[in-house]
């Protein structure tokens, strides 16, 4: 791609308001953009724990199939074990575990049926694969077994895949259902958990006594895990298929070992952060209620609120006025979410104050219905 057409680009896209650009975390800010739900990643007394044992390497130096297949790696895989009751595979990030999943167990022969709010990292995936696939409405699953009716017969291999909670609205998939719907018509389920991991202890799969129905489990790490990396949960002949055919797998460089032992070390802790997950359930309540009282719509189910604004100048104006303010926010804008749909994404974690969110909540009101200059 030659220069002047780069630059033809960048123009199109800043004249769209949608040029994006690195700007430093401004730490004095209340965070409402982080997705360290409960602010494992940033708990100073389990940093202090972990660091008083732990002499690590900071690189593998070394691919899994060579060097990389260290202890703590190991160890952490065999408690995922313990745990899931199926083997874990360690990825080095949710978008890496995603994408190569799907293009390693699927190609042209296959139909992958996706919901179509799911992650860019699952669509690369199903771009990368060449298979056929078909989007269904947004958790709606009338129409999603519309789709299977359809297709059953054409297809003997067809998987469906969709997220436990969804980032941009907040919305919350019927597992149950999806788990009914793989009985009847026999296809292959890939979960995402995100955004449900440490939120729901080891996941809303996991919570909800359904692993063992789920083919692929996918659990990413830098959300609710406060890490890095991701675990899939699959059975033993797929693990073994991931290690011998996924490229990401084969030729990345492992995570370091210090990741993957605070990854084990928050493994082990998980069933005790019970206070944080409650902290985090009754400021999710506490929100949606005071945003019904100052008629702020939202669809949001979860911890993470979605307030549409409309276009994306709107929707940056305002993110910006409440930053003035003293709050870290930032809008969503196209083409990440459909056009008219920017808007403000808020992540609630377990340290905010209900007198945050009320203060909050009454300045973007004020802004919402502001007569200043967008």
């Amino acid at each position: 791609m030659k220069e002047e057409a780069i630059k033809r680009v960048l123009t199109e896209l800043k004249a769209q308001n949608n040029f994006r650009k690195l700007t430093p975390l401004n730490k004095t800010l209340i965070n409402l953009s982080s997705n360290d739900y409960i602010e494992l990643g940033n708990d100073e007394n389990l940093k202090k724990q972990f660091f008083q044992k732990a002499q690590l390497k900071l690189s593998s130096s070394s691919s899994r199939l060579m060097n990389g297949s260290y202890d703590e790696v190991i160890r952490l895989e065999k408690r995922l074990q313990e745990i899931y009751g199926k083997e874990g595979v360690v990825f080095n990030s949710g978008f890496s575990a995603n994408s190569s999943i799907i293009k390693t167990f699927y190609n042209k022969n296959s139909l992958i049926i996706t919901d179509q709010f799911n992650h860019a990292s699952i669509y690369d995936g199903i771009k990368a694969s060449g298979a056929k696939f078909v989007r269904y409405h947004h958790l709606d699953m009338n129409h999603l077994e519309e789709i299977l009716k359809k297709n059953r017969e054409k297809y003997d291999d067809i998987v469906v895949i969709s997220e436990t909670i969804y980032s941009m609205d907040g919305t919350i998939c019927d597992l149950h259902q999806l788990v009914q719907l793989k009985k009847q018509y026999h296809f292959d389920l890939m979960i995402d958990e995100a955004h449900s991991y440490g939120v729901y202890g080891y996941g809303l799969a996991h919570k909800l006594n359904l692993v063992d129905k789920i083919d692929f489990l996918i659990i990413p790490l830098g959300k609710g895990g406060g890490s890095v990396g991701a675990y899939v949960i699959t059975t033993p002949l797929f693990k073994d298929y991931i290690i011998n055919k996924s490229y990401e797998f084969i030729y990345s460089t492992a995570n370091p070992p210090i990741n993957n032992a605070w990854n084990l070390f928050l493994l082990e802790k998980m069933p005790t952060f019970s206070e944080q997950r409650k902290k985090l359930q009754e400021l999710s309540k506490f929100f949606l209620e005071i945003l019904e009282k100052h008629q702020i719509h939202t669809n949001s189910k979860s911890h993470i609120i979605s307030i549409i604004i409309g276009d994306n100048q709107k929707a940056t104006f305002v993110a910006e006025q409440l930053k003035q303010n003293g709050f870290q926010i930032y809008a969503i804008k196209e083409p990440t979410v459909p056009k008219n749909t920017s808007r403000l994404r808020i992540s609630l974690n377990s340290t905010l104050q209900k007198e945050e969110l009320l203060h909050f909540t009454q300045l973007l009101s004020k802004k919402l219905n502001s007569k200043e200059k967008k």
